[in-house]
């Protein structure tokens, strides 16, 4: 008996030890590799449609991708249609449920938040290049998983929290820290029930919420590949 758990206690150690070695690179080439990277690179737009739940209603959207850097969400509440965009310099949104059709300017942090969504591969791929840093913190259990924690501060400061599975090397969890009119935010998002389409892995479950309480639950239910999308689609309408 002595001599199993010692066998055990040799075993676990050794996997700590692993997981431990993994160092930052490799463990990016495998999130990469995992999530279809290199065939997510040659998609040139992506729609997906689902639904957004929040407050116990169901809302459904669609939103919509195109390279380079652009972004547009359509969501429907209460029969009407609300429009969040990015062209890939300006944001704008249109709601009609403040009374008002016209098309108004986003501030410099929604923008901001809109040109991460716009982003394809995401902001740990070439963190470089797009002016972050980024370093392996370590390893942590989250919810019976082991998992990769991952700090990369962006150009500006803005500090985001990845967690990576250590099996599948998915992205599971979010934090992010915000300064917003002086006060600091700090936002989570988790995702689940990943899904392979086309060899590429996306998350049809994706939660968020703010200073620790979940506010929604976004559920994707179609993800469709390069379909047509004009540059105008995405730009700010004039005023009617």
């Amino acid at each position: 008996m002595k001599k199993l758990t010692t066998s055990i206690a040799i075993v676990l150690f050794t996997l700590g030890l692993s997981l431990q070695a993994q160092t930052l690179d490799e463990i990016l080439k495998n999130h990469f590799d995992a999530v279809g990277l290199e065939k997510l690179k040659n998609v040139k737009t992506i729609n997906f449609t689902g639904k957004v739940v929040q407050g116990g209603m169901e809302l459904p959207f669609t939103m919509f991708l195109a390279r380079p850097l652009k972004y547009r969400m359509d969501i429907t509440v209460q029969g009407q249609q609300i429009t969040q965009a990015f062209d890939g310099t300006s944001g704008w949104m249109v709601n009609p449920l403040t009374g008002s059709l016209d098309p108004q300017d986003m501030d410099p942090e929604q923008i901001k938040e809109m040109e991460k969504q716009a982003d394809f591969e995401g902001e740990l791929y070439n963190y470089e290049k797009k002016g972050s840093q980024l370093e392996l913190i370590g390893t942590e259990d989250f919810e019976g998983t082991k998992v990769y924690k991952l700090k990369l501060t962006d150009k500006d400061g803005d500090i985001t929290y990845h967690y990576l599975d250590s099996d599948t090397y998915v992205v599971i969890k979010t934090i992010s820290k915000r300064t917003i009119n002086g006060t600091e935010v700090e936002g989570e998002s988790l995702f689940s029930n990943f899904q392979m389409v086309d060899g590429m892995a996306f998350p049809y479950s994706i939660s968020t919420g703010m200073n620790g309480q979940i506010m929604a639950e976004i559920v994707i239910e179609k993800a469709e590949f390069d379909k047509k999308l004009d540059n105008s689609f995405f730009e700010k309408p004039e005023k009617e």
